[in-house]
């Protein structure tokens, strides 16, 4: 064990508590490239399977704390009509060509896409609802 970590003695016989401070340092230190988790773990003599726990405990808390929702405005009716996407669209439809809705509802937000829709577009769209 190395001499600056300070041990607490444990509720169970031969299993110490160790800080949270020397688990953080040491799942921190388990975390760069190129470190073997197993000889870090025998350099400060744990078990190389409690590191690899505290490494997965500490990169999930990385993950939560940068994960954040974004703020979405849910729009009630919108109107059909806007212009010259409308000419726009009219002059891509191809003679026989079937147009339709598209509906997709996540939760109460809803995205809603009318006539002839191109595949690249549309997946552009839902891949960005993903993120």
């Amino acid at each position: 064990m190395a001499p600056e970590e300070k041990t607490i003695v444990g509720t169970r016989k031969g299993r110490p508590n160790h800080s949270a401070e020397f688990r953080r340092k040491l799942a921190v230190a388990a975390c760069e490239p190129g470190v073997s988790v197993s000889k870090l773990a025998r350099e400060h003599g744990i078990n190389a399977n409690m590191l690899f726990k505290w490494r997965r405990r500490y990169q999930a808390e990385r993950q939560a704390e940068t994960t954040r929702l974004i703020p979405v405005t849910v729009v009630g009716d919108v109107p059909t009509d806007i212009g010259p996407a409308a000419s726009a669209e009219a002059a891509v439809m191809k003679p026989g060509a079937p147009a339709g809705t598209i509906e997709v509802r996540i939760g109460r937000a809803v995205v809603r896409v009318d006539g002839v829709v191109d595949a690249a577009a549309l997946r552009t769209v839902l891949e960005s609802l993903r993120s």
